[in-house]
């Protein structure tokens, strides 16, 4: 049964008077499980649905409508499935131990339907035989699958998870199933880089279609998982790892088309090498990823300075972590020859994971908060939407409002690349 969180404006559900708090029980026969089970069923053109208000009343309501119409009932959240693996790296092991953020970060979850619905990467290591059959009735295509090492010896130092070495059965699985998967590889150094990784890249690349694409993503670690037996890879690691993308790269460019395996912003800045351009990450797919997320900010950002008004004497602060700061800064420096406005690039310090973590979206309110202190006369700071979720909390669970208010005579406004914002001024 699926309960309803509520009903959208003008949608089907809306013009039948469903409320918030019915209970939706089956489409066309089928039970509702979850969430998906709905976005399933409610695709058929003619649907039978039946419900339970929140009264106690059973109501069978019969719709016809377009295929790809919703039925604009929105559901309560799911239970998530929870993550049977032991991981070193694992970042939720790498929170703070004091509960000091939101709590829906403390839970490991590896669900699957996740991974369809939102991207989220998931080992498939706790899939039931009604897991796999589901998957395969309902063709929850593209799943995000850490994969990490085809190896299975090299995987299991990964996951510690003795089902984790039936990696390649299971990509099997989905590839004969007709459900094709983008891939990650975290790469821990000792465990699946060098020759691991050579073998991973080319096991993944020989399974055609099946695989959309491959992610080499570094190890972040935390001041709170540092000491787990994980280190950070050194330069000359990050470097020889570039090597091995680059050469299937190559190929895949001349074979497919398009790159196909992509390192992500920080193997390069790692690497202490220059990032890419926007041709590097073709369609920028996996940007929620970290891959191409520095050169999607910038070309993005680039595209719309045109379109600036004149902002003589207005003075703009953007914050962000160290990472981006150079980056950021360069930006600045050309918003401001086109505007005439002054920006200032700040660097927030991270205080919830520690100086080993220094991605702006993984800072706390309280981070941004002190950063702006001494910028409280500004005109204007921009920070990135990624440091909130939906209802505009930041991972400390300080909300976007008490920000403002701790800092009442200062514009606060989150960005997606600077130039969105500044063009709605």
């Amino acid at each position: 049964m699926v309960r309803v969180a509520r009903v959208r404006r003008n949608s089907i559900g809306a013009d039948l008077e469903i409320p918030a708090g019915a209970v939706l029980i089956a489409i066309n026969g089928r039970d509702l499980g979850d969430s998906l089970d709905l976005m399933f069923h409610e695709a058929d053109a003619e649907i039978l649905l039946e419900a339970r208000l929140p009264d106690g009343q059973a109501v069978t309501y019969e719709i016809e409508k377009h295929p790809d119409e919703s039925l604009g009932l929105v559901p309560e959240t799911d239970k998530v499935r929870r993550c049977t693996n032991a991981c070193p790296f694992c970042f939720v092991k790498g929170n703070p131990k004091l509960s000091r953020l939101r709590q829906p970060l403390y839970v490991k979850d590896d669900d699957y339907r996740l991974s369809f619905m939102f991207g989220h990467y998931v080992t498939l290591t706790n899939l039931r035989d009604e897991d796999w059959d589901r998957i395969l009735e309902q063709r929850l295509s593209p799943l995000y699958v850490s994969v990490h090492a085809t190896d299975p010896e090299a995987r299991l130092r990964m996951l510690i998870n003795p089902r984790s070495q039936l990696i390649g059965e299971h990509l099997d699985r989905l590839a004969d199933g007709g459900i094709q998967v983008h891939a990650q590889v975290v790469l821990c150094p000792g465990i699946n880089d060098g020759e691991v990784l050579a073998r991973t890249i080319e096991d993944l690349y020989a399974r055609g279609e099946s695989v959309l694409s491959l992610s080499i993503v570094p190890v972040g670690l935390t001041e709170f998982n540092s000491d787990r037996g994980v280190r950070p890879l050194e330069r000359e690691e990050c470097v020889e790892s570039l090597l091995l993308v680059d050469a299937v790269r190559e190929r895949a460019i001349i074979e497919r088309g398009r790159g196909w395996c992509y390192a992500a912003d920080e193997l390069f800045l790692q690497a202490g090498l220059d990032l890419p351009g926007p041709a590097y990450f073709d369609d920028h797919e996996l940007v929620a990823n970290g891959v191409g997320a520095v050169s999607w900010l910038l070309s993005a950002a680039r595209a719309e300075i045109g379109e600036l008004s004149s902002m003589n004497g207005r003075r703009i602060a953007l914050v962000t972590g160290s990472s981006m700061k150079p980056f950021l800064t360069d930006l600045a420096d050309e918003i401001a020859a086109a505007t005439g406005a002054t920006l200032v690039t700040v660097e927030a310090r991270n205080t919830l994971y520690g100086p080993m973590v220094t991605t702006a979206g993984l800072l706390g309110g309280a981070d941004y908060s002190r950063a702006l202190h001494p910028y409280r006369d500004f005109d204007l700071a921009l920070f990135t939407r990624s440091a909130l979720n939906d209802q505009d909390l930041f991972l400390d669970d300080l909300s976007l409002a008490e920000l403002r208010r701790e800092l009442p005579e200062l514009k606060i406004c989150p960005s997606e690349h600077v130039t969105d914002t500044l063009l709605a001024q």
